[in-house]
């Protein structure tokens, strides 16, 4: 199907997943609300009454540049992430989901390099977790180096319980080679085996890198169907 249908199908699931709760939210949990449904602009004003609300807060600084991230403001999101820099309250964990926005950030603008740079950084840390290898074999398809991306997806397994990541990993490889009935194949297969829902999440960041990029090498193949 048409890239339309595939970003409609999207739109009804963060659609679906827009529920309330009986307790009014916190600006933090409204601000991820809306980020989590797409509902963008939201989440930026969201987020803004969460920094007045609770100025320095980590957590809330890093979901801001995510949110920037996906309004297009990458500077305003790099400004966000680089003014963590030495703070002292930059736990392991928050830490490394500070790196993992920095890497999805330069993603998202396809500086595949980049990405990889902070993926890898990331990897070294968390080894064999699917989705940052996933990560990582985008960044490498972006940047045409198939033989070390086909190296890292041989990591992934076909089978894991949570991470549809080697499915997504085939595709990315098979879309960048021009193989479109292959890469269509492997999304079938990865909603066939995990549902609509999670393969659909997957499925935004792999459009993201693969459908509208004038530097991707899969700039000029169509998106696989739904």
């Amino acid at each position: 199907m048409a890239l339309g249908i595939i970003l409609l199908g999207l739109a009804t699931l963060l659609r679906a997943e827009d529920t309330s709760d009986d307790q009014p939210l916190t600006p933090y949990q409204t601000a991820l609300l809306n980020y989590k449904t797409g509902k963008y602009d939201d989440a930026r004003t969201a987020i803004n009454t969460a920094e007045k609300a609770n100025p320095g807060d980590l957590p809330t600084e890093i979901l801001k540049a995510r949110i920037l991230t996906e309004l297009g403001d990458y500077a305003g999101a790099k400004k966000v992430l680089e003014d963590l820099n030495g703070n002292p309250g930059l736990t392991p964990e928050l830490g490394e989901a500070r790196t993992m926005a920095f890497g999805d950030m330069c993603l998202r603008q396809h500086d595949f390099n980049g990405a990889a740079k902070f993926y890898e950084s990331l990897l070294s840390r968390k080894p064999g977790n699917p989705d940052i290898i996933l990560k990582i074999v985008y960044s490498l398809v972006g940047t045409s180096d198939f033989l070390d991306a086909a190296k890292d997806a041989s990591q992934l397994r076909p089978l894991d319980p949570d991470h549809p990541s080697y499915y997504f990993a085939k595709a990315a490889l098979a879309q960048a080679t021009g193989k479109a009935q292959e890469a269509d194949d492997d999304v079938e297969t990865a909603r066939t085996i995990y549902g609509i829902t999670v393969t659909n999440r997957y499925l935004k960041t792999y459009l993201e890198v693969f459908a509208s990029s004038d530097k991707s090498p899969a700039s000029d193949v169509t998106p696989p169907p739904k």
